[in-house]
């Protein structure tokens, strides 16, 4: 049989023995150390809460500092944030002070009000609370004025683009007209005067000489003097509107109206490509062409030279037009002032064109209620030669032109009863028989 021993005396206490078991012994141990654990756990946690007071008590409030007044009128709040406590590293202190991609900051003309949101790199991020319109600005005040810098040259540019398209001609037609960018110009357009226009002024609007004004709006008879409401025949450019008549040529039109024969093809309004494809009736544009073969120019032949003395000559007088039907002959008895019928009457289709008879300088050219449209010129030692019933004048007063220079067209105007081109020649004062003048 197994006998147990006695226990020692040291373990024996009023009679009973104590005995420490091995499993009593390892339980006392393991409540001393969660005794420990639980201690510095609640120092962790109590250092924890120390060290957001001291890091909450360390960072100071925004400090608003105006920046200096701009030329634009503008004005920028700048936040600065104080650096967090020294407890981060060198490295993440240092980037404090430079903006961060959370950084966000928006700015008013108006005082600001800041609230400071630490971001999640260590740097403050201010958000300016402010009235009105903001600007979200990431980087430092001399980038944000290079912006502003920037946007008013490109609107100072778009300016001046603007102003530069508006400074063409074709533009201001277009403008004029209310078509679009780039729209086709038409071969003639027409304009209402309007207060303070002169033919000068006019031109210069649409980029035309004052010529071009005039030739094409004969009816005008003092460029400084216009009906405020009146309208004007202008061309796209410089030339003349002509339309075409039975028996036209374009080659026969450019080369008496000194046009530009390319210039005239490659009009887009025009709708031609070669000479051969103009038709009666169609209006046309002959760019560069000019009512009258020596406009502004002294006529050097036949009459004296505004160079040198006058030398005078007897002209040779060449037909008007191109067609010899002869309605009414010189010397018909007429109730007029004269009692005889001073010209001849020949017969022509409205809108023939009249050349003048001789080389000369214009002295009239108006409307009459007997004679209609009429043209007088003066071809020097005393001879002169009037055109009257005119549909349209070319010329204007004072112009000088050469023999067979267009000068107009045949028509139906003032007292006359059909169309018809009534011709005089008149010298030193006493109307003549044309035909006995004309080669």
């Amino acid at each position: 049989m197994l006998r147990l021993s006695a226990a020692p005396l040291s373990s024996r206490l009023g009679g009973w023995a104590l005995v420490e078991s091995p499993t009593q012994h390892t339980e006392s141990a393991g409540q001393q150390w969660s005794f420990v654990i639980v201690v510095a756990a609640t120092l962790v946690a109590i250092a924890a809460v120390i060290f957001d007071v001291q890091l909450s008590s360390q960072v100071s409030l925004p400090v608003v500092v105006p920046a200096p007044t701009e030329t634009s009128g503008t004005q920028r709040a700048v936040t600065q944030v104080a650096p967090p406590p020294t407890t981060t590293a060198p490295a993440e202190a240092s980037r404090t002070t430079a903006p961060t991609a959370a950084a966000e900051s928006t700015s008013t003309t108006s005082g600001v009000e800041s609230t400071v949101r630490p971001s999640s790199s260590g740097a403050a991020a201010a958000e300016p609370v402010a009235s009105g319109s903001t600007s979200t600005t990431t980087g430092t005040p001399a980038e944000a004025t290079a912006g502003a810098d920037a946007g008013s040259s490109i609107d100072t540019s778009a300016a001046t683009v603007e102003a530069a398209a508006l400074d063409d001609p074709a533009a201001r037609i277009r403008q004029y007209l209310g078509l679009h960018a780039g729209a086709q110009l038409p071969v003639s357009f027409s304009y209402a005067i309007e207060p303070g226009d002169t033919a000068s002024s006019i031109a210069k609007r649409f980029g035309l000489e004052e010529a071009t004004v005039l030739f094409n709006n004969f009816d005008v008879y003092d460029p400084n003097l216009l009906n405020v409401g009146q309208t004007l025949t202008l061309p796209a450019v410089d030339g003349l509107v002509y339309t075409v008549q039975p028996g036209d040529s374009l080659d026969f039109l450019v080369e008496n109206l000194q046009a530009s024969l390319e210039a005239t093809l490659a009009y887009p309004a025009n709708g031609i490509s070669s000479p051969d494809q103009i038709l009666a009736g169609q209006q046309l544009l002959l760019v560069h062409g000019s009512a009258s073969v020596a406009s502004g120019s002294a006529v050097t032949t036949g009459v004296g030279s505004s160079q040198g003395a006058a030398v005078w000559s007897v002209p040779d007088f060449l037909w008007p037009l191109g067609y010899d039907k002869i309605s009414d002959f010189f010397g018909t008895p007429r109730a007029n002032a004269v009692g005889y019928h001073t010209g001849v009457d020949f017969v022509a289709p409205i809108g023939t064109i009249v050349g003048s008879t001789a080389a000369g300088q214009v002295t009239v050219a108006t409307w009459d209620p007997s004679y209609g449209n009429w043209i007088e010129i003066d071809h020097g030692g005393g001879y002169r030669s009037r055109y009257a019933h005119l549909d349209a004048i070319w010329v204007r007063e004072g112009e000088w032109v050469q023999a067979n220079a267009f000068i107009g067209t045949v028509g139906n105007t003032g007292n006359s009863s059909g169309a018809h081109l009534h011709f005089e020649i008149i010298i030193d004062g006493q109307a003549v028989n044309p035909l006995t003048w004309l080669n």
